[in-house]
């Protein structure tokens, strides 16, 4: 497979972040890792009430769902759509709850992240901008 260009540490830009619901975080750090058979999220971020918080997630990289313990969902895929293109999508049971997109510059120092979920009061998308930190492909 072609290196993944996603890999690596990234900083959250919060003035290029557009929510349509809530408001983006004061400061972020995003770290993907992984290899060619699966993949690894940590998200580190400060909300605007000044709370940290840290979420992590992650799992095989072959497109398929894998059931979950996670509060909200009950399974989840990932997939590598290329060197610069990650996708994950969160069920609850068939019903997907969640689909992201994320997508690295042609300079490779940017990193897009696009989510939309889908909820019982309509659909959100939020959008988010990270400047790369760090590379690596462990």
């Amino acid at each position: 497979m072609n290196r993944a260009n996603y890999l690596g540490a990234w900083i959250l830009i919060p003035e290029l972040c557009v929510y349509q619901k809530g408001t983006p975080p004061l400061t972020g750090k995003y770290i993907i890792s992984g290899n060619d058979h699966e993949i690894r999220f940590r998200i580190d971020w400060t909300d605007t009430e000044g709370t940290d918080h840290k979420l992590e997630f992650g799992g095989s990289l072959d497109g398929a769902t894998n059931n979950v313990a996670t509060p909200g969902i009950t399974g989840v895929s990932y997939e590598k759509i290329d060197a610069n293109t990650l996708d994950s999508t969160a069920y609850v049971n068939a019903d997907v709850v969640m689909y992201a997109r994320r997508v690295v510059s042609f300079r490779k120092d940017l990193l897009v992240v696009s989510q939309i979920s889908y909820t019982d009061d309509g659909s959100f998308s939020n959008f988010q901008v990270y400047r790369r930190e760090a590379t690596w492909i462990a």
